[in-house]
């Protein structure tokens, strides 16, 4: 089959950025267009990317290990040749950037296909279509590459929560093509999971919890853990999965030996559907995906904002679940508190608690956001201006 559009994702960095890339990317391919991705070749996208059957290239990126100086003087100056030359030989229909300084070049360079720098060119090109470049922000407050691609570069932006780009959205409608909520892309694995709150007293099995302290900064949260688990086993019969991260597993498996304690405990959870398809309850960190995944299952969470993001944004993506009464929040400081395991037990004290968690979590937004960001990028596509040579008019 013949390829409909050529298309560009660029996605890198984190998790956060590289797993929607991955779903997106896959939705494009099984429509059949010709596709790549386009990442900066740290060892975390390798190993993700890896078993992915999906076409990757890698070009280092400028912003990194650079101060913040330096990453603000790069912002007005090109990007590097190599990238440039790749974009424009593969000519895109459609550049998708997924957010962070890993995507902020690739769209940059995509900007750059419109331009004429050589006089004999000028004469041998008569028209060109300029790729459609679009950003994707995946928190509840955009960061500040995609805040800069947007305002300078993109001409369509989608949004995983709405309003990521709060005062800014009524200015930004208006000098784009159009910017628009669709939700994050969940990975198809996790979207097969069938959610249903158990009855304790019907199926007789004890409340399961599952903790997800593999993340970046969630220290605090495998560190205070065994301690919380073993004062609410003497209160209630739980289980306990309990990923924590290759830094800390072996620590944390001493301290839950040390109180007593049988935990389920990974480094890294391979099969994360099946994870959530066990449990009753996530603890955890509030990442955009984090988040996305817990709608798009209708799982009930307590999420615990990791203090030091930028613009505090896990604390607005929180508040996305909190505002429907899907989670509740535990503030950092309060992980070894006896407010926290009240709200454990009052999670469980009744099971409409439960029920009525999941129903407020689940968003049918997220469940068919891949779906609907590749339609909308399809139809931005067709929105592309014809740029006519004005020397071969």
């Amino acid at each position: 089959m013949d390829s409909k559009y050529k298309i560009i994702i660029a996605a890198g960095g984190t998790g956060g950025h590289i797993f929607p890339a991955i779903a997106l990317a896959k939705k494009f391919r099984s429509d059949g267009n010709q596709l790549t991705i386009i990442a900066t070749g740290n060892d975390l996208e390798k190993k993700i990317f890896a078993p992915e059957k999906i076409d990757v290239a890698y070009f280092e990126s400028r912003f990194k290990d650079v101060s913040r100086f330096s990453k603000y003087i790069s912002l007005f100056t090109p990007p590097k040749s190599d990238l440039i030359k790749y974009v424009r030989d593969f000519k895109p229909d459609l550049v998708l950037g997924m957010g962070g300084y890993a995507s902020l070049d690739v769209c940059k360079a995509a900007s750059y296909i419109g331009e004429y720098h050589d006089s004999e060119e000028r004469f041998m090109m008569k028209e060109l279509i300029e790729p459609y470049i679009a950003i994707h922000e995946q928190n509840s407050k955009a960061g500040r590459a995609n805040r800069y691609i947007a305002n300078t570069r993109a001409r369509g932006i989608i949004e995983g929560f709405p309003g990521a780009f709060g005062w800014k959205t009524k200015f930004l409608q208006s000098s784009t093509d159009d910017l628009i909520f669709l939700g994050n892309p969940v990975r198809s694995e996790i979207l097969d999971v069938k959610r249903n709150v158990r009855s304790y007293s019907e199926y007789s099995k004890n409340p399961r919890i599952l903790i997800l302290g593999g993340s970046q900064g969630a220290r605090s949260i495998n560190y205070s853990m065994p301690d919380v688990v073993q004062k609410l086993s003497l209160k209630m019969d739980i289980e306990i999965m309990h990923q924590t991260g290759e830094y800390d597993y072996v620590k944390i498996c001493e301290m839950y030996k040390v109180n007593g304690f049988s935990a389920d405990v990974f480094p890294f959870i391979q099969d994360m559907a099946k994870a959530y398809e066990w449990a009753d309850l996530v603890i955890g960190r509030s990442g955009a995906m984090t988040v996305s995944e817990l709608s798009a299952i209708g799982m009930p969470s307590i999420l615990i904002p990791y203090p030091h993001a930028m613009d505090n944004h896990q604390l607005f993506n929180a508040r996305f679940l909190e505002q429907k009464k899907a989670t509740a929040i535990i503030y950092d400081k309060e992980v070894k508190s006896e407010h926290f395991i009240e709200t454990i037990e009052r999670i469980f004290s009744e099971d409409r608690i439960l029920k009525d968690m999941s129903d407020a979590a689940f968003d049918e937004t997220f469940v068919n956001a891949s779906q609907n960001i590749t339609q909308f990028c399809y139809e931005m596509i067709e929105k592309r201006p014809l740029i006519y040579n004005k020397f071969n008019d």
